[in-house]
């Protein structure tokens, strides 16, 4: 982490002094104060700055409800900004498998599922509140997707519903720059199959 005075020339590359130039823009400064919070050196706040938005393309796939497991492909592929949050991830499998964003829910972004090392959870508003037992998750609608790193053929779970376990497993399928002209992201690319009643017997 480095800090940038308000004197420093800014790091937009304008020339112009730090305090007369993105500090006075909200958005352009949170992209400063970001860049320089994980940052070692000036320079590196240049490169981080200067990153072109990428654009992931994720395949989630309906793995279980309860205790049925899921046998034909159910599946949602989701194209969404590296600069939205998990928890936009999560609103937009909500609206891809027309669940009801009724219950909390986690990411667990290691190998396993319940891994509470790497959960970040929410409730339905995004507010975080603590999923797990004894050990503090981290906020879904603070985490942005570039902050994650995550590289292509990456997977990791999403469980939604405590209670009933919809269990999803997501795959980083696709890495890209994002193009000037593009916008309304998280957008559904493709679909699969038709998702079971949220509520009841799942029937085959």
């Amino acid at each position: 982490m480095i800090k940038i005075n308000r004197n420093d020339k800014c790091p937009c590359g304008s020339g112009k002094k730090y305090k007369r130039c993105c500090y006075l823009d909200p958005v352009k400064n949170a992209e400063i104060i970001r860049a320089a919070s994980i940052a070692k050196t000036y320079e590196e706040v240049l490169t981080i700055l200067s990153k072109p938005p990428l654009i992931y393309q994720m395949k989630i796939d309906l793995i279980r409800m309860g205790l049925d497991e899921i046998e034909d492909e159910i599946s949602r592929v989701i194209e969404i900004n590296d600069k939205q949050t998990l928890y936009d991830l999560h609103m937009s499998i909500q609206n891809s498998f027309e669940w009801d964003n009724d219950h909390m829910f986690s990411f667990y972004l290691g190998e396993n599922l319940f891994d509470r090392d790497n959960e970040y959870s929410a409730n339905p508003l995004g507010e975080h509140i603590d999923s797990s037992y004894g050990k503090q998750s981290k906020s879904a609608a603070e985490t942005e997707l570039r902050d994650l790193d995550l590289p292509q053929y990456f997977t990791f779970w999403y469980l939604f519903d405590y209670g009933d376990e919809l269990v999803h497993k997501v795959t980083v399928e696709k890495i890209r720059e994002m193009k000037a002209e593009e916008n309304g992201f998280p957008k559904l690319i493709e679909k699969k199959g038709n998702a079971p009643p949220q509520y009841g017997v799942f029937e085959e």
